[in-house]
């Protein structure tokens, strides 16, 4: 094998890739990136077995072959050398040579035998979506995701298709956020997607005028967008039926509407507050809903209080409610709108936050956009 590319390729290349380099011993030559040059494309692949990543690019191709180069020295290496033109070329399937402008660097490499063949990207079910709104999806529903690995089904974002609709959910049972939007695709299919992917996926897809593939066969899911492609396990599981979480209409005691970027500020500042309290309870604000303003409290007993009044529209019962601070700012960081309505069905019930119409024409063309569903906390007096 024999490359001419420019450094810069390389390393746009490596680094698409690195974040599936195995970082575990059980298997060594998963901890290299495979690198294949076949005709005028040259392709580099990484896997740790639940995630499989893959970039082409063009390059001037001498000689024909593959190796698997050792993923995080060839990372660093991208990084440290100079701009400009590089040679990579093979000795035999054992060393990796780098040639540049001031010199050359050999490495040792994995038998590429040993290195996992990634599956054909084929399934039953096929769409695309544009990038940006899949970025938009996954921001929204991924900050519900928990990071609790002895719970995996609730470490997924829930994939939701049906027809032309896409739909995703994500919960760590304390809260939960589903996002809806419309996709070009056909059939039905309901999976579990690691949220580590999907952030992975909206990292890598940097360009928002760009449309992502996506193809679920029943143990794997494929993303193809640009020059790259994200092929994934499925978590295994049973996802909690989310329709019977989010309350009735009915249900409803009190509405508060109130400026979203305003809402922020206050709890940011309420945080500074609340979040070092010690044994986990911190970070708790208390909300109080009057007749035209909403008053926003914390307290510690080694920082203070912070007591504020915002004016907003306030509809139903008085209520005072009790939230985790950083669930209410992850939803409303993750919101577009200017203006955000909680619905609220008690001062120890679920609670929705979504934005606010402002008549029933626009409410109904923003009917389920955005839901996330955050539970108060019970605050011991």
């Amino acid at each position: 094998m024999k490359i001419e590319l420019l450094r810069e390729d390389l390393l746009y290349a490596v680094n698409a890739v690195e974040r599936a380099v195995s970082t575990k011993n059980t298997l060594p030559v998963l901890s290299g990136i495979m690198i294949s040059a076949h005709g005028n494309q040259l392709s580099f692949r990484a896997t740790d077995l639940e995630i499989a990543i893959e970039c082409v690019i063009n390059a001037a191709i001498e000689e024909e072959g593959e190796l698997v180069a050792p993923g995080r020295k060839l990372s660093a290496l991208a990084k440290g050398l100079g701009s400009g033109p590089l040679t990579l070329e093979s000795v035999g399937q054992e060393q990796l040579l780098i040639k540049y402008d001031r010199g050359q660097i050999s490495m040792p490499c994995y038998t590429t035998e040993e290195f996992p063949l990634l599956p054909p990207r084929e399934g039953d079910i096929q769409g695309t979506i544009p990038v940006r709104v899949f970025k938009r999806m996954v921001r929204q529903t991924g900050i519900a995701a928990s990071a609790d690995e002895l719970r995996p089904v609730f470490t997924g974002i829930m994939l939701e298709l049906d027809g032309d609709n896409i739909t995703m959910v994500a919960t760590d049972t304390h809260r939960l956020a589903v996002s809806n939007d419309t996709w070009q695709g056909q059939g039905k299919a309901t999976v579990i997607v690691p949220n580590k992917v999907m952030q992975e996926i909206a990292r890598l897809a940097n360009n928002d005028d760009d449309n992502i593939i996506i193809t679920v066969s029943k143990s794997q899911i494929f993303f193809s967008f640009a020059n790259l492609s994200v092929t994934s396990r499925l978590i295994v599981g049973q996802f909690p039926d989310y329709h019977q979480v989010l309350p009735d209409q009915e249900l409803f005691r009190s509405f508060l509407t109130i400026s979203r970027l305003r809402m922020i500020e206050s709890l940011e500042l309420a945080s500074v507050i609340s979040r070092e309290i010690a044994r986990g309870k911190g970070n708790i604000v208390r909300l109080r809903l009057d007749e035209h303003s909403v008053n926003i409290y914390s307290s510690s007993p080694d920082d203070g209080t912070f007591d504020e009044n915002q004016e907003a529209v306030i509809s139903g019962e008085p209520m005072t409610l009790n939230y985790n601070a950083r669930y209410l700012l992850d939803a409303l960081r993750v919101m577009d709108d200017d203006q955000v309505t909680f619905s609220l069905t008690g001062p120890t019930t679920p609670g929705i936050i979504a934005a606010a119409a402002d008549d029933e024409e626009a409410a109904a063309e923003k009917e389920n956009k955005y839901l996330y569903l955050v539970l108060p906390v019970r605050v011991s007096k």
